[in-house]
């Protein structure tokens, strides 16, 4: 009696089997990475946000104590990570400034346009940059067009994303 592992072509078949079920696993696992790796970049972004957020806090707490609040309105669209830096706790991911747009040859990172006022982070795993801003929020009781701590309401200094240029 023959059995199914002593037919010539047997050996073909498990092979060809084993490949398909290796080939398939490989793609799973590629295709999970990726996604992993898109995860890690979005979750990096966030937390570089919260840590900029924080430092914005530290920094407005300095002004208030060292009576400087007129100084808030030269944060309104500057660049977070001269505070990082002061404060040791520059990420990696930080390129610099640039004066100009930037193009597809510029690694991933995060930039500040200094022509824009804006911080962008291009991204390493999809062709959408995203887009930050620092942003003064007061109440202009006077109407002058800048914060002034002694007529104005100060209501907080954020790092917002905006939409895209």
């Amino acid at each position: 009696m023959n059995t199914l592992g002593s037919h010539p072509g047997a050996i073909v078949f498990r092979l060809s089997i084993m490949i398909i079920l290796i080939v398939t696993l490989v793609s799973i696992f590629f295709s999970y990475l990726d996604d992993t790796e898109r995860a890690l970049e979005r979750t990096s972004i966030l937390q570089t946000k919260k840590i900029i957020d924080s430092s914005l806090a530290v920094v407005f707490a300095t002004y208030a104590v060292n009576n400087r609040l007129n100084e808030l309105n030269d944060l309104d669209g500057g660049n977070p990570f001269v505070h990082l830096a002061e404060y040791g706790i520059l990420p990696t991911a930080y390129v610099g400034e640039t004066d100009h747009d930037l193009d597809q040859d510029q690694q991933p990172g995060w930039y500040y346009l200094t022509h824009r006022k804006i911080l962008v982070y291009k991204s390493l795993f999809s062709d959408a940059d995203h887009y930050f801003k620092i942003v003064l929020n007061y109440e202009d009781k006077n109407r002058s067009g800048s914060f002034e701590p002694s007529s104005d309401r100060f209501r907080g200094l954020q790092f917002v994303k905006i939409s895209q240029l």
